[in-house]
């Protein structure tokens, strides 16, 4: 059966070559494609692919157009060149129409390096009237919106964007907050910086830094964001995991998460906000529902591949969810899908399978209970204990996620050790403690007499 052919509207922008000698320009190639993304997503008449969707075919810029199109799904691809030369900077950008491989619009720009800063935007308006015809005024305001007005601190946030979406380890999400405070250092109405700002911290709670201190600042970060940009709607996705993880209000974040749908209904971060307040509401079957639209925007995305799954298992669809970690394997980490599918095999009553995928240290302890239920199915106790172990020396020397330990004690019986770090799991307020009432690893836990004064602090 033939795939039917893609939308009229759909583009995906490929990640922009870097032909500047100095590797470190890099950052400018990454960020500008990100931009013109972001851009892009504001003409609503366009179905713009995400940077995850391109984020495979980085470096492929030469293959055969009609190839290209047909693996994206596009009709539309743009493809471009960044080259800096002393205080110049060159672009090439050429739209085309990949069924036919024929240009619809080409350019050279040739900018000093400090008059970038309207240049993705630029880029963007001649994309979106390639495609769609003239474009409306409003489109037209939205396009022409100026990010800044400082040419360092947009170099700054374009680092900002390469640090955060190169990857989701501690080292470079803090690179990442460095870039985006440096940017808001130069200029303080940097809206898209205070966004940026916003989500870095978002990332490293829970799993790197402590979670009233992580959400608190992205909570201040989106706020202010908003204030100078009631538009982005990743700011209020923000606000709405704020909101579930300090507040415990389920119904607030849900609202949040809508509106920041309603703003922009391709993101994947308002749909997994709503899928986290969904789940704590204990709207298992919505909360799936979301998980899939995340997946759906950005595809590349471990953490979205995560929560869809995740939800499918929390809801006990384990026949739905196996069935789509093939899909996960075929284009995210194989560390990420590992702990997705230990998770899977351990509800499923096969923990003994699940040793060698599971680790204890991955993203805060996670997963550390599964890890230690797959030590104990395959009868080593001791490798248990010693885990556990492990697991209070890294909370001892920086961050780790009292809830792992909560479920690590549960697994080997420990109800008085469990209850004390599901206890200190609420008072730090990780957002993990939205799982309290329907993980099965905290089952034994809940059957003791003293959890219902722990769950009556929750407030889904």
């Amino acid at each position: 059966m033939r795939a039917p052919a893609p939308a009229a509207n759909s583009v995906a922008v490929l990640y922009l070559d870097n032909l500047s000698r100095d590797t470190a320009d890099a950052f400018l190639a990454d960020g500008l494609t990100e931009e013109i993304i972001i851009r892009l997503t504001q003409v609503p008449r366009l179905d713009v692919k995400s940077r995850y969707e391109v984020e495979r075919f980085r470096g492929r810029t030469r293959q055969d157009p009609m190839v290209l199109g047909q693996a994206l799904h596009v009709a539309y691809l743009v493809t471009a060149s960044v080259q800096r030369v002393g205080d110049r900077v060159r672009l090439r950008y050429e739209v085309i129409r990949a069924s036919t491989r024929t240009q619809v619009a080409a350019d050279v720009i040739d900018r000093a390096s400090s008059d970038l800063l309207t240049v993705e935007s630029d880029i963007a308006r001649e994309v979106a009237t390639a495609i769609s015809g003239q474009l409306l005024p409003e489109e037209r305001v939205r396009l022409a919106r100026p990010l800044t007005s400082d040419p360092v601190a947009y170099e700054e946030y374009l680092r900002g964007l390469q640090a955060l979406s190169s990857s989701y380890d501690e080292a470079q999400l803090r690179a990442a907050l460095s870039h985006f405070d440096q940017a808001i250092a130069r200029d303080s109405a940097f809206a898209a910086a205070f966004a940026g700002k916003a989500e870095v911290w978002v990332w490293l709670a829970d799993a790197f830094a402590a979670p009233r201190e992580a959400y608190g600042q992205a909570r201040v970060a989106a706020a202010r964001a908003l204030a100078l940009d009631s538009s982005l709607a990743p700011a209020y996705a923000v606000l709405g995991d704020a909101a579930l993880a300090l507040d415990f209000d389920a119904r607030e974040a849900e609202r949040l998460g809508r509106r920041a749908v309603a703003l922009n209904p391709r993101g994947d971060q308002a749909h997994v906000t709503l899928s986290f307040a969904l789940l704590a509401a204990g709207q298992l079957d919505e909360a799936a529902e979301e998980g899939r639209r995340a997946w759906e925007a950005d595809s590349l995305s471990s953490g979205n591949g995560a929560v869809w799954v995740g939800t499918l298992i929390w809801n006990h669809q384990f026949d739905s969810a196996a069935a789509l970690l093939p899909r996960l394997r075929a284009v995210l980490p194989a560390v990420d899908v590992d702990e997705t599918e230990a998770t899977l095999l351990v509800r499923r009553g096969e923990a003994q399978r699940a040793l060698h995928l599971v680790s204890w240290r991955y993203y805060g302890g996670i997963d550390a209970g599964i890890y230690v239920r797959a030590l104990l199915a395959n009868g080593d106790t001791a490798a248990a204990r010693a885990a556990v172990d492990s697991m209070l020396a890294a909370r001892a020397s920086g961050y780790y996620n009292p809830l792992a330990l909560a479920r690590a004690y549960a697994a080997l019986g420990d109800v008085n050790r469990g209850l004390e770090w599901l206890r200190r799991a609420i008072e730090e307020r990780t957002m993990f403690v939205i799982y309290m009432r329907i993980d099965p690893e905290l089952a034994l836990l809940r059957a003791d007499p003293r959890y219902a004064a722990l769950d009556r602090q929750l407030r889904f």
